[in-house]
């Protein structure tokens, strides 16, 4: 049997020392006959060639301009929402969910691709760390980044690829894989939900120890995985499996940590990696940006200077969840019919950063996991905080009603900062598009746990994956396209 065709080796050789460099690709279905990982600098070398992968275009193996691994993913979740219109370019496909989420259209295999790309490399990696030559402090942060970067991809695989963790832990989870593949490795079947979860924690919570001690430098290299990242990812997947006492704990190591975006931060246009309350992100440097297809040409505003593309991500009625005095309103009413944001913005380099967490993610985070355990007191603190910060009013809710205030300030807070689809589907919430949405009239819905929401495995794994059963689930691997996901009990 041959391995899946998405996760055939492709191993990551440099010639080059620093971290922000580009890696050349090369192909080798040989990890043992590569001279690569003789020495801790090569491992080096191929874990900075992972991190390039994370964010550069192509990475999924589409080659298309919309292509570009996490930046992408955060468009696409914000597309899939209720508050933003994608009215023009690729986007507007995810926007319109005319059947992107299709087994034989290319945004499946493009995830799919993406994700198992990086696995696999960062497998090589892990595979030959221990038996370099080198200084044993380096390897063992090598080894903690390359576990972090895995847990992350099988955490990101879990979340676009099946429905939430709460009503769906025994469903079929993703294919594991943790030694490099090549054209003769067997397939691996999907197994649960739950154990691509238990692989996850392991990658995760290992990294969080190896990482203890080990600094990123630079703002620079921002994309880098540290421990605090790896305690923010922790948090989101905790969050996620609703495991609420862990959920708080993670976020809370970082609320403590790291301070809140200032209102003048916020004014900014989003673009500065130097910003205190970025705990991850991308920065965007002359000879590696995202050009028309960076947040910064992509969102309509009078901030475009920069680019020429003409689709445009745009809020919705969602404005009016702002009041007028909140400094986060920031919109524009252009040719009385559509609103615009302000919130990103390009530097003056045309070269501004993408932000992939932030304090105040962890801070609705906490909040959100203190409400579920009945801790309202707390909860609101937290979620009053940032509102008085922001110039909004105060709550006074509490229990259900405190939850929704908590998921309300989410949208305002992060909205354009990749959430949308994943609070939906975590939250088992329904899509309802209303007001002035293009092409629909005003209005868009589908059901909670629909799913539409959930990308089907590639065409192509399902072909060539042996251990996959090519039938639509319950009676084969594949996910359904259309229907509602139930269940007993809900």
């Amino acid at each position: 049997m041959k391995a899946p065709k998405y996760i055939i080796l492709t191993l990551i050789a440099a010639l080059f020392a620093s971290c922000s460099d580009f890696l050349n690709v090369n192909p080798s279905t040989s990890v043992a006959d590569t001279e690569v990982f003789q020495t801790v600098s090569g491992a080096q070398a191929a874990l900075n060639g992972c991190y390039r992968q994370m964010i550069t275009y192509g990475a999924g193996g589409a080659n298309r301009q919309d292509d570009y691994g996490i930046p992408s993913i955060i468009h696409i979740s914000d597309m899939c929402g209720e508050d933003i219109i994608g009215w023009g370019g690729w986007y507007t496909y995810v926007y319109n969910y005319w059947g992107e989420t299709r087994a034989d259209i290319f945004r499946s295999s493009q995830l799919w691709t993406y994700h198992y790309r990086l696995i696999n490399n960062v497998n090589g990696i892990l595979t030959n760390i221990d038996a370099c030559d080198g200084d044993a402090i380096q390897k063992k942060y090598i080894k903690g980044q390359a576990l972090a970067m895995r847990g992350w991809a099988y955490f990101s695989l879990a979340r676009l690829f099946q429905q939430t963790y709460a009503i769906a832990k025994q469903m079929p989870g993703v294919p594991i894989y943790l030694e490099p593949t090549n054209d003769t490795t067997q397939g691996k079947a999907r197994g649960t939900l739950a154990e691509t979860y238990t692989q996850v924690l392991a990658d995760l919570n290992e990294a969080e120890q190896l990482l203890d001690g080990f600094s990123r430098g630079s703002s620079a290299n921002i994309n880098h995985f540290d421990r605090r990242v790896v305690e923010g990812v922790l948090a989101q997947v905790y969050q996620v499996m609703n495991n609420w006492p862990k959920a708080e704990e993670y976020a809370m190591r970082l609320v403590d940590t790291y301070p809140l975006t200032t209102n003048e931060q916020y004014l900014e246009g989003f673009n500065n990696e130097n910003t205190a309350s970025w705990i991850w992100g991308m920065r965007q440097t002359e000879d590696q940006n995202m050009g028309d297809y960076s947040q910064f040409a992509m969102w309509g505003n009078e901030g475009r200077k920069c680019f020429s593309f003409y689709g445009w991500f745009l809020p919705n009625d969602f404005v009016e969840l702002f009041e007028e005095d909140d400094i986060r309103y920031q919109f524009e009413w252009w040719w009385e019919q559509i609103w615009a944001s302000n919130k990103f913005r390009d530097n003056d380099d045309c070269r501004g950063s993408y932000c992939f967490m932030r304090t105040e993610e962890m801070q609705l985070n906490a909040a959100e996991a203190m409400a579920r355990q009945g801790k309202d007191a707390q909860a609101r603190e937290l979620l009053n905080e940032l509102r008085e910060l922001r110039h909004a009013t105060l709550s006074a809710s509490s229990g259900n009603d405190l939850i929704e205030d908590i998921l309300i300030e989410r949208r305002k807070e992060l909205y354009g900062e990749g959430h949308a689809l994943f609070d939906m589907l975590r939250n088992q919430k329904p899509l309802l598009r209303t007001g002035n949405h293009a092409n629909y009239n005003g209005s868009f819905q589908l059901p909670a746990r629909s799913w539409r929401f959930i990308f089907q495995i590639p065409r192509s794994e399902m072909l060539n994956n042996k251990a996959l059963v090519d039938d639509i689930w319950p009676d084969g691997d594949q996910n359904p396209y259309s229907g509602v996901y139930e269940a007993s009990g809900l």
